[in-house]
Order: structure tokens, then C-alpha cells, then sequence
């Protein structure tokens, strides 16, 4: 890493941290600048705004959150097995980023804009891994849909897991969560009907 992205690097992860315990609002660019002991003319060197060093937070905690989920993904598992694990990370890791975020709940909705488009390109980012997924399914035997419902199933199972987030992390209120996701799971790879 070069030392230009190396003081870039450190200046995000300091930004990260006193946006969590300070929220965005009263998160100023000189405080960020004392924390990392450095001249508010080096912060603005890398950053135009307070807006851009948050937007930079929101992109590590994103590609972070790519990065974990990719392990997964490229293990050598039966589908069924890596949808299980591929959504208890996933929720897992958002959980991490709720509660960083709940310091911020105010600020949140304010700021709305920046944060929707990371969270698009996550959402790409999991139609694609969830494709790969069923993919890989198809290829073993596994799975008896066709390459041609891959998009619509994918999509499918996507809206289901992000379903589950507002009773998960706004209400709080799902309890024995990797057992319900094995129902789903139930549900996904075996149906509901006695017959078809």
C-alpha cells in the first residue's frame, strides 16, 4: 500500500470511529483531523467534505462486508449449505453495522441519500453472489430449476432475506433466527405443498 493510500486508509478508519460515538451531525472535519493528529489541510487533501470521508466510511463497511461474504461463497458446499451460511453472515455483519448505526438514527434519515447508494450496489453485489450460489446448485445436481430462472429465483430469495431485516433489527422481536432460516431454507429447497 502506498503511503498516499495508507494516510487515506487511517484517515477512514479514525472517521468511522468518531462518527460512531459522535453521530454525523456533530462530527466535525477538524475533529476528525485531531484524532488523527494531522492538519485540517491533510484531511481536505483526501476529502472534499465531511460528506466524502462519509461516503468513504459507508464504502469500506460495505466492501468489508463483500469481502466476508465471498469466503463463503467460494467454499465447496452443497447450495442448501452455503445459502444457510451466506445468510446467517450476512446478518450477522449488517447486525454489527445496526447497532454502529444506532448512534446515528437521527442523522441517519438526514443522509439518507449517501447511504442508499451503497446499499444499491450491495444489493447488486447480492443478486449476484445469490446467482452463484443457485449456479452451483445447478451444476452439482442439486437443484432442479432451470439457468433461465436463476435471475427471477435469485431475486426471489434476496427480497426474502432482506424481508427479514426490518422484524430482525428495527423490532428486534425474531428469536432462534438460525432455526427460522432453516425453515426457510425448508420452504426454498423443498416447498410447502404435499404435492405439485
Amino acid at each position: 500500500m502506498k503511503n498516499k493510500d495508507l494516510i487515506r486508509d487511517t484517515l477512514v478508519s479514525i472517521a468511522q470511529k468518531i462518527f460512531a460515538r459522535f453521530g454525523y451531525d456533530r462530527t466535525t472535519m477538524e475533529l476528525i483531523a485531531n484524532e488523527a493528529r494531522r492538519g485540517k489541510s491533510t484531511l481536505y487533501y483526501y476529502f472534499k467534505s465531511k460528506e466524502d470521508i462519509f461516503a468513504a466510511v459507508i464504502e469500506r463497511e460495505g466492501n468489508h462486508i463483500q469481502k466476508e461474504l465471498l469466503k463463503i461463497i467460494n467454499q465447496n458446499k452443497s447450495s442448501r449449505q452455503l445459502l444457510k451460511e451466506y445468510v446467517l453472515k450476512r446478518y450477522k455483519l449488517i447486525k454489527q453495522l445496526v447497532n454502529y448505526y444506532n448512534v446515528m438514527k437521527e442523522d441517519y434519515l438526514s443522509h439518507l441519500e449517501i447511504i442508499e447508494k451503497y446499499r444499491r450496489k450491495h444489493d447488486e453485489f447480492e443478486l449476484l453472489a445469490i446467482k452463484q450460489i443457485l449456479i452451483k446448485g445447478i451444476m452439482n445436481g442439486e437443484l432442479s430449476i432451470t439457468h433461465d430462472q436463476v435471475d427471477d429465483i435469485a431475486l426471489a430469495i434476496a427480497v426474502a432475506i432482506k424481508g427479514l431485516e426490518i422484524p430482525l433489527f428495527i423490532e428486534n422481536n425474531i428469536t432462534n433466527f438460525e432455526t427460522k432460516i432453516d425453515l426457510l431454507l425448508d420452504v426454498l429447497f423443498c416447498g410447502i405443498a404435499k404435492s405439485c
